[in-house]
C-alpha cells in the first residue's frame, strides 16, 4: 500500500511515522498508530489489519508467517476461537486413536528365550517378583488373576509358555461368539488385546506351531483359568 502524507516529508515525521519506509512524501504499509486510530474511529475493538493476518495465518495459510513456530502456536492458534472449535473434533478422533493404540499394546511382560529356575510358574507365565506384584493382595503378595499376568512387568514368557498362551487366545476367541458382545468385553477384551500382542511379538510360525504343540494339561488349566476356578 501506498500513500501520499499531505502535512510533510515523512523524515519530519515524528517517530512513530517515521518508522514507516518511504520516499519523500510518499509511504509504504501502515503504522501501528495509524492502523488503531482508523479501527478506533470505524468503532473496531482492535485492529482490523491485525485480526485480518490471524485469520490468514490460523485458517488460510496454517503455518508461520514472519515468526517462529513456537509464536504462532502461542499468539495465532491457541488464542484463535474458530480454530479451538474447529480443533474439538480432531482432538477427540486423537484421543480415541491414543487409547486403541494402548489397548492394543497392553503386553507388559518380558520375553525371554529360556526359563529362570528363580522365577515361580503360574497358568501363564513365570513370576519374577511375587512379592512386589504391581496389583498386590490385601494380604501382601500378588492379588491379580492369573490373566493379568500378562500386563505385568514382573512376568515372564518363555517357549513353554507358548502353546497354552496360544490355546487361551483361541478360547477367548470362541467365547467371543458365545457371550454377549457386552459381556465378553468387559470381562475377556483387554486378555485378548494382550494375547493379540504377544501373537505379533512372536510372529505367525511360532504362533501356528504354539497351536499345534498344544497339550492336555494347557486345555486343562486354561479351562479352570475361564471358569474362575483359579481366581485368587
Amino acid at each position: 500500500m501506498i500513500w501520499r502524507s499531505a502535512k510533510a516529508p515523512l523524515e519530519d515525521q515524528p517517530d512513530e511515522t517515521r518508522r514507516r519506509s518511504g520516499i519523500g512524501v510518499f509511504g509504504f504499509g501502515i503504522s501501528g498508530v495509524t492502523a488503531k486510530q482508523w479501527g478506533t474511529q470505524q468503532g473496531f475493538s482492535s485492529s482490523p489489519f491485525r485480526r485480518g493476518r490471524r485469520t490468514v495465518n490460523t485458517l488460510h495459510r496454517r503455518a508461520p508467517g514472519q515468526n517462529s513456530q513456537a509464536t504462532h502456536d502461542r499468539v495465532y492458534t491457541l488464542t484463535d476461537p474458530q480454530v479451538r472449535q474447529d480443533a474439538i473434533p480432531v482432538i477427540a478422533e486423537a484421543a480415541e486413536a491414543v487409547v486403541t493404540q494402548a489397548r492394543a499394546t497392553v503386553l507388559a511382560a518380558e520375553l525371554r528365550e529360556r526359563a529362570d529356575p528363580a522365577d515361580q510358574p503360574t497358568a501363564t507365565a513365570d513370576c519374577h517378583d511375587y512379592d512386589n506384584s504391581p496389583y498386590p493382595g490385601p494380604g501382601g503378595g500378588c492379588g491379580a488373576s492369573f490373566l493379568m499376568c500378562l500386563a505385568c512387568p514382573n512376568a515372564r514368557i518363555h517357549p513353554a509358555h507358548h502353546s497354552r498362551l496360544a490355546h487361551l487366545h483361541h478360547a477367548l476367541g470362541n467365547l467371543r461368539t458365545a457371550l454377549d458382545l457386552g459381556q465378553w468385553d468387559r470381562q475377556w477384551e483387554d486378555g485378548h488385546a494382550r494375547l493379540e500382542h504377544l501373537k505379533a511379538q512372536l510372529g505367525t510360525a511360532v504362533w501356528t506351531r504354539a497351536l499345534a504343540d498344544v497339550t492336555d494339561t494347557d486345555r486343562e488349566l486354561i479351562a479352570l483359568l475361564l471358569n474362575g476356578d483359579l481366581d485368587p
